[in-house]
């Protein structure tokens, strides 16, 4: 069985993700792949939790698609529908749901800071408002002021 190593970026932990080899022994293997494919994928998640915009990228890159859905392509061609196939298909389909749960929260963090610039546009605005609406005061006063020092001086 070979193994490939995979870095998460953003200074994210590296691991060792088992591939299907050429080995007569990677059939007897598989159940290890999936147990520690399960743990890496848990201590990614709980990550995750703890930090999320920080994590975004290294998290990204701790989900391992393509091996499973080669396998799974690998299991269809072969007509070979077993209890490993089924596996696979489970795996796959957490794998895209927490793929979409790190969309999601992707996207919410997009639109909450969005959402602060336009708040502080809108501040910066009002603002501009009461800046003016005081110039005009400061104005108003300083003519009233000029008025009365000009008609005590006749």
């Amino acid at each position: 069985m070979e193994q490939q190593q995979y870095g998460g970026g953003g200074g994210g932990k590296w691991a060792v993700v088992p591939t299907p080899g050429n080995s007569s022994a990677a059939g007897q293997g598989q159940g290890q792949d999936h147990f520690q494919q399960s743990q890496f994928l848990q201590q990614s998640q709980s990550q995750s939790q703890s930090q999320p915009q920080a994590q975004h990228a290294s998290l990204a890159s701790h989900f391992h698609l393509l091996p499973l859905v080669e396998k799974l392509a690998n299991g269809i061609e072969a007509g070979s529908r077993d209890q490993h196939f089924d596996t696979l298909v489970e795996e796959l389909t957490n794998q895209f749901t927490r793929c979409q749960q790190l969309l999601n929260s992707i996207s919410g963090t997009i639109s909450s800071k969005s959402m602060t610039v336009e708040g502080q546009k809108r501040v910066l605005e009002e603002t501009m408002q009461q800046l003016n609406q005081r110039r005009d005061l400061m104005n108003q006063y300083r003519m009233g002021v000029e008025e009365v020092t000009k008609s005590s001086n006749i």
